[in-house]
């Protein structure tokens, strides 16, 4: 093996075996699938050896994460190997066009608005901002280059992407436009999962960068979010409350419009007295319009209305919004799976076309030279490999253990005690809330309570007497998310829960949970969505129930549970609180190499393990 290049002194344990597969997978052109828990040093791990074996073979490496906010930290890895080694690398911090914008009306934007004004305004040749970047004329273009060269004098090996927008303000030049020049130049690239498996994103950033797919190295952070964060990409989704606005907007272009009580008179036909039901794409297009229009001759109407409306106020367009999503509802190139539902929800409706499989569009992963997915929750890899479409000739699948002492973390499967649907009622309720009441008063410090879903966690949460709870509640927006953390760490209760943003996507690095309890099972509320997506998993492999409704959920569960051990000082219970974790069909997922115990009063485990 050649040799490859460590920022650190030495390798931890079990990091060795994790770098070793690593580049073994990259050197064979094979895909490697590794479940690793935290700890390991995964980015390290990972890029080390493709980052040796890129700069060897003349080949390019995709860092690819779901948070913008775990950039950093790949760059922290590319800047300390660059500095140790003296190597000739550079790497750039990829974010989209929308979050590097410093032009103030612009930047201020929805998506669909953003980018149809953005991609106006540099046709006209009217972004001082582009002008100065990349230029419209060839006078132009020869200035910006000069202003790009002194830019690349200042980057380095990498720069961070907030520091680089700074510098495009203070140059009054776009940086987006800057990032891309200097990703044609780097050997690596890290960005968003869309960036490498949306195909319509994908291919024309390739075609911009001059790179080519099968020269690179893709490495997947968080693989587990992988299929869902896809299939969302791929949906597409309208409401009521939108075209009544949509509706409002043409009014005030002088137009008449009557979407508004065209799609709800058609929606209360169509459910009658059901919640929800399929609907077929034709018959929602004919309801509103009327045979007057084609549906891509609608969808470009609109678009000119949106753009009318923008320049006029400067406000974003629901004329846009609509267009694109009809764009994406009558496109008959898009061959991803996927079902269209109307639903009812108190007094308006909403029309959704469900991408079921993220295949069509993550299998171009076997392009690559080399992918490597990981995660600390990606069992069982086999449901991955064959929901992501990974080539299973070409995949190998490796699990490590936890570097962590083990007598440093309890599991506790807490007996008797369920949030099925048949015992979700408020004496089931006043149990759990006693016991975690209990559970709160016992510890030595920050509890975390992870909960299926809100309409759980504020039942239960109804019924507990603990004091100072911190809750978590729906849309809540990062500044605030921000102070519920801050909170926390000085004293309280943490309330999320699973599958959202405090139960996946923060560290608590600092010791703060001493106990997590992860309340339930978080399994989607049945669904034609979840139906659909059970018999399509069954059709492709015979394992819908699986696929599409129980890993999932106790994904979600491990990793609410995994919020308490981040580092190897770190103390902490876990409780899954419901009987079903004990089950066969549960708990395979469960982390093999860690204690567990099955009990029905955890308080004497938690005594224990704090008098040790």
């Amino acid at each position: 093996m050649a040799q490859i290049y460590f920022r650190h002194e030495s390798l931890r344990k079990q990091q060795e075996n994790l770098v070793k597969d690593a580049y073994s997978a990259i050197e064979n052109e094979e895909n490697l699938l590794a479940h690793a828990p935290v700890g390991l040093g995964k980015t390290d791990a990972l890029l080390s050896p493709a980052v040796s074996y890129a700069l060897e073979n003349n080949k390019t490496v995709f860092f690819l994460t779901p948070k913008i906010s775990q950039h950093r930290i790949a760059l922290d890895v590319v800047r300390g190997l660059a500095r140790k080694y003296g190597l000739d690398l550079r790497a750039v911090d990829l974010v989209g066009r929308r979050y590097s914008c410093i032009d103030p009306v612009l930047s201020e934007q929805d998506h669909e608005g953003f980018y149809q004004a953005c991609e106006r305004k540099r046709k006209r040749e009217e972004c001082h901002f582009f002008r100065n970047a990349k230029g419209y004329s060839r006078l132009e273009e020869a200035k910006a280059d000069r202003l790009f060269k002194e830019v690349l004098k200042k980057y380095g090996c990498g720069m961070n992407h907030e520091d680089l927008v700074e510098l495009g303000r203070q140059k009054e030049a776009c940086p987006y436009e800057w990032m891309t020049k200097i990703a044609a130049r780097s050997n690596v690239i890290i960005a968003d999962y869309f960036h490498m498996m949306l195909p319509q994103i994908r291919d024309v950033l390739l075609s911009r960068l001059k790179k080519k797919i099968s020269d690179s190295i893709i490495i997947v952070d968080e693989a587990h979010n992988l299929s869902r964060r896809v299939r969302d990409q791929l949906s597409v989704s309208t409401n009521s409350f939108f075209l009544r606005k949509l509706d409002k907007e043409l009014r005030f272009l002088g137009m008449e419009s009557h979407f508004y009580s065209k799609f709800n008179r058609w929606a209360r036909k169509e459910l009658g007295r059901a919640r929800e039901k399929l609907v077929s794409r034709e018959s929602f297009f004919e309801a509103i319009s009327n045979e007057e229009y084609a549906p891509a001759e609608l969808a470009e109407y609109l678009e000119s209305c949106g753009e009318g409306f923008m320049e006029a106020t400067g406000k974003r367009s629901f004329s846009l919004k609509f267009s694109r999503f009809l764009q994406r509802w009558a496109d008959s190139r898009d061959t991803t799976p996927s079902v269209n539902i109307l639903r009812k929800k108190r007094d308006s409706f909403f029309l959704s076309k469900k991408a079921l499989d993220p295949s069509p569009a993550t299998s171009k992963i076997n392009s690559a030279h080399s992918a490597i997915l990981t995660s600390g929750t990606l069992l069982p890899l086999e449901m991955h490999r064959d929901v992501l479409g990974l080539d299973a000739g070409n995949t190998q699948m490796k699990m490590y253990t936890s570097p962590f002492r083990k007598k440093n973390k309890l599991n506790i499967i807490l007996e008797g005690f369920t949030t099925k649907y048949s015992r979700r009622e408020p004496g089931e309720y006043k149990r759990m809330a006693a016991m975690l009441d209990k559970i709160v008063e016992t510890t030595p410090g920050g509890t975390a309570l992870f909960f299926p879903s809100y309409k759980v966690m504020d039942a239960v949460l109804s019924f507990m007497n603990s004091r100072n709870l911190l809750v978590q509640r729906e849309r809540m927006k990062p500044s605030e998310i921000g102070d519920l953390l801050k909170s926390f760490r000085k004293k309280g209760a943490l309330c999320a829960v699973q599958g959202g943003s405090l139960s996946e996507g923060v560290d608590f690095c600092q010791g703060e949970i001493k106990t997590a309890v992860v309340v339930g099972v978080a399994l989607d509320e049945m669904s034609l969505e979840v139906e659909s997506l059970i018999d399509h998993y069954d059709t492709k492999f015979g394992r819908g129930w699986d696929y599409g409704y129980l890993y999932p959920a106790v994904i979600k569960a491990i990793q609410a549970g995994g919020r308490a051990i981040r580092k190897e000082t770190d103390r902490a219970v876990v409780v899954y609180m419901d009987e079903r974790f004990r089950w066969k069909n549960y708990s395979p997922l469960l982390p093999k190499d860690e204690r567990f115990v099955s009990a029905p009063d955890p308080l004497p485990y938690l005594e224990n393990f704090w008098e040790e």
